[in-house]
């Protein structure tokens, strides 16, 4: 009985998260990386930026000093809502850099679950891409489901840490 009850334990705790996470190339961090915009596919506004902003930290963590691309200074409730700007300023901005390497991705959740407990729900989709070709040379994705305390943003920063567990880095000094 012991068992069983163990063995539902862990079945029940692997079921708040999952990940598709291959191995990359091998990427030197002192190469020109770029964060450019994240589709945000989530109902809440701003998810994008907030993760754009976790992994900013979390590469800088593992070596790698990447630059993000400008924010879009406006008043403008449209342009706001409508990221098709943001976009192009970005694109626009990218063209002038000597990038190696771009970042980017999506975000399909980013909330906290309704109920009682209200647990954080994340799922990120990350992308590393070759500046020069434009191919892409890893993705990955992940999602978890957190505890009753955790917060959004802690809940996007293991999820993001997941991911970037599958970038292979050569610091090279």
């Amino acid at each position: 009985m012991k068992r069983i009850l163990l063995a539902a334990s862990i079945a029940g705790l692997s079921a708040c998260s999952s990940y598709q996470v291959p191995d990359s190339p091998v990427f030197a961090a002192n190469s020109h990386w770029v964060i450019m915009p994240m589709a945000n596919h989530s109902n809440t506004p701003m998810a994008a930026e907030k993760v754009e902003k976790i992994l900013n930290a979390q590469l800088y963590a593992k070596g790698i000093r990447a630059t993000i691309y400008p924010e879009l200074n406006t008043n403008d409730l449209a342009v706001i809502i409508d990221d098709s700007a943001k976009r192009r300023q970005a694109q626009t901005w990218l063209a002038s850099q000597p990038a190696d390497y771009i970042i980017t991705g999506s975000v399909e959740e980013w909330h906290y679950k309704s109920g009682l407990d209200g647990e954080p729900a994340v799922g990120i989709t990350l992308e590393i891409k070759s500046a020069k070709s434009k191919t892409t040379l890893w993705r990955a994705t992940g999602s978890r489901g957190g505890w009753g305390r955790e917060s959004v943003s802690g809940t996007g920063h293991i999820v993001i840490d997941e991911l970037l567990d599958g970038v292979n880095v050569e610091n090279l000094e």
